[in-house]
């Protein structure tokens, strides 16, 4: 019985929850110093403070506006290079060495660079653009690349022209593949432009909260903004996840290992 209810997916992350809850207010408890780790109870009563204050709607909701700018930016961009990586060799080997480079390249650094180049509200932005590209570029890419290539021998041998084998052969081909990125992408949209914005400081982010704080010491602010933070991003990327889900649009292997588990459970 217990077995059969620990399998249930909300009970999990409810049960997970708790267990980090309890942590928390156990290490609190034994550090006994707000300035180091505050109580659970006293983030609860600075995140209720906050969540009264028109302008700090108006730094999240700055930093939402951000993430969304990046993610569209990144999904458009990443998929035309995407695109034409897997439709062009050469282009895939033109593009190989600068997406090396920028995946191996610490975050911090481009942040840094930006600085000198963009002003402080469009850092996060284009640092959050720049990462996110592989991630899409890489799923288009396979999408093309793993097109049936007993279907598209077909659509040549009736005459497809290049317009009808894009709608379709290759979108249908690469539709899950894209999502899968896209929701990856969005993921880190949200995390780079909450980096950016600490150290490019705008005058309405998130970040600027954090890093505001973390001059002030106020540690028990930095894990309010952070909570904030972390649950819009975490229900959003969910809904987002779940869209996709119920619209079929996701890779069915994640379903499939899903299934697996239960199975060998």
């Amino acid at each position: 019985m217990i077995g059969r209810l620990l399998h249930r997916r909300w009970v999990s992350l409810v049960l997970s929850a708790v267990v980090m809850l309890a942590l928390w207010q156990g290490l609190a408890v034994a550090i006994d110093s707000s300035l180091i780790l505050p109580l659970p109870r006293q983030t609860l009563e600075v995140l209720v403070e906050n969540l009264g204050q028109l302008l700090f709607w108006q730094h999240v909701g700055a930093t939402a506006c951000r993430s969304l700018a990046a993610f569209v930016l990144s999904v458009a961009v990443g998929s035309l290079l995407g695109a034409a990586a897997g439709a062009s060799r050469s282009f895939h080997n033109m593009l190989e060495l600068p997406l090396a480079v920028v995946r191996a390249t610490p975050v911090v650094s481009f942040i840094l660079l930006a600085l000198f180049w963009l002003g402080s509200s469009f850092v996060p932005v284009f640092v959050a653009v720049l990462m996110s590209l592989p991630v899409m570029i890489a799923s288009v890419e396979t999408g093309i690349i793993n097109t049936d290539s007993q279907l598209l021998d077909c659509c040549r041998s009736y005459g497809f022209s290049r317009r009808q084998l894009i709608r379709h052969l290759y979108i249908p081909s690469c539709k899950s593949y894209f999502f899968s990125g896209a929701l990856s992408a969005f993921g880190l949209s949200w995390k780079v432009v909450a980096a950016g914005e600490v150290l490019s400081l705008p005058r309405r982010a998130a970040g600027t909260l954090l890093q505001s704080a973390k001059v002030h010491v106020e540690t028990t602010e930095v894990f309010a903004v952070t909570l904030v933070l972390v649950a819009m991003s975490f229900t959003l990327e969910g809904l987002f996840s779940l869209v996709l889900r119920k619209a079929g649009l996701l890779p069915a292997g994640r379903d499939k290992a899903s299934a697996g588990r239960r199975r060998m459970a």
